[in-house]
């Protein structure tokens, strides 16, 4: 059996909070011969700030003939690459348009979210064709059941041709081994509180309603630091969120890392106290499974699939509501049998999520079509 894995623009980069490493933790795990199909985007790579240099030299209509390009080169790039005979699987719902111009039998699209159609209210041509595209895919492969919902909803795709493969950890990487060796690096020292944040600072995260929440919190903890890790990925996201800082006067306690490589995430996840994700909108949500792998535990948002992650073994908020944020922070980091109790069922829920599980879901996908 072999699958041209349409796989969209090369990358080096292992962002580990990513649709790349989904993908990568599978293919690691797949028995199946794969006829890789990638590009070289024209665009730049995303920096830390998202807005770098080179993107800033990049106007928006730049930007969008540079998407367009690479568009019509990859649809090309496809159309000579793939095999007959093969079952092919486009990996990301962003190349979904792909099959608006090319016929390909025996066809699988993951689909991780809609978020840029259902959230963002993105009417692009791009996504246009790629929520076309979608409703043409034999099989869509999703990673929650709340996605499968929206996909339903939104595409009126069929239940029965669709199949949930969850993300997981490989927990021979991450584990309980807590140890705050690391936080020397930032001049935080062992008996300091950690509050931790692992993403991006798009509108969807809730970045600006954290800071607030840990403002108050250092009310009650003058000595208490938050850790950002992640790249900003959204326009002007970081710009703004360093003026809320400067407003609370927490210039000296918010410290930003960005990006971590995936070995040394265990070591960061394990030296916080607590991980804090008000994501107001997740296709799954990797950094609270992860987390809780390490023994840390989660207060994250009640919204969309991260109850479908942490179950009953985080604390659940809405994702706006500050002053119980600030509250559930407070009650985890001086109530030391909650956080125990966190503890234990946050380990016992990640053992729930595998990668070996999830590879052989999907490679079972793959024999339907034989």
């Amino acid at each position: 059996m072999e699958i041209d894995y349409i796989n969209g623009s090369r990358t080096d980069k292992k962002f580990w909070i990513s649709i790349s490493k989904y993908q990568m933790e599978i293919v690691k795990r797949l028995n199946a011969k794969l006829n890789v199909i990638e590009y070289n985007s024209l665009m730049p790579l995303r920096s830390d700030s998202y807005e770098n240099k080179s993107l800033k030299f990049i106007t928006d209509i730049g930007k969008k003939t540079l998407k367009t390009i690479d568009k019509y080169r990859y649809i090309h790039t496809v159309k000579n690459e793939v095999k007959e005979g093969n079952i092919k699987h486009i990996t990301s719902q962003g190349f979904a348009y792909i099959l608006n111009s090319i016929k390909l039998e025996n066809n699988i699209v993951t689909c991780y979210d809609i978020i840029p159609w259902v959230y963002d209210k993105e009417r692009s041509s791009i996504w246009k064709e790629n929520m076309k595209g979608l409703g043409l895919a034999d099989i869509i492969i999703t990673i929650s059941k709340f996605s499968k919902e929206e996909i339903m909803k939104y595409l009126d795709y069929p239940e029965e041709r669709i199949r949930i493969v969850y993300p997981a950890v490989d927990h021979s990487i991450y584990y309980e081994n807590r140890d705050k060796k690391i936080l020397s690096k930032l001049n935080i020292s062992n008996d300091q509180k950690v509050v931790l944040y692992v993403g991006s600072e798009t509108s969807r995260q809730n970045v600006p309603v954290l800071i607030k929440a840990f403002a108050q919190l250092k009310k009650k903890i003058p000595g208490i630091k938050m850790v950002k890790i992640g790249e900003s990925q959204g326009y002007r996201g970081r710009e703004n969120i360093l003026k809320l800082i400067k407003d609370f006067h927490l210039q000296e306690d918010v410290i930003f890392v960005g990006y971590i490589p995936e070995e040394d995430m265990p070591k960061w996840y394990n030296a916080a106290d607590i991980l804090v994700y008000p994501c107001a909108y997740a296709g799954f949500g990797l950094p609270p499974l992860e987390a809780m792998a390490c023994g840390t535990p989660v207060i994250t948002s009640n919204t969309t699939s991260l109850p479908e992650v942490v179950g009953d073994a985080g604390i659940m908020i809405d994702p706006q509501d500050i002053e119980l944020m600030a509250d559930k922070m407070h009650d985890v980091l001086t109530n030391d049998t909650l956080k125990d109790n966190m503890i234990n069922k946050g380990l016992k829920r990640a053992k729930i999520f595998n990668w070996d599980k999830s590879a052989h879901k999907t490679l079972n996908i793959y024999r339907e079509f034989l």
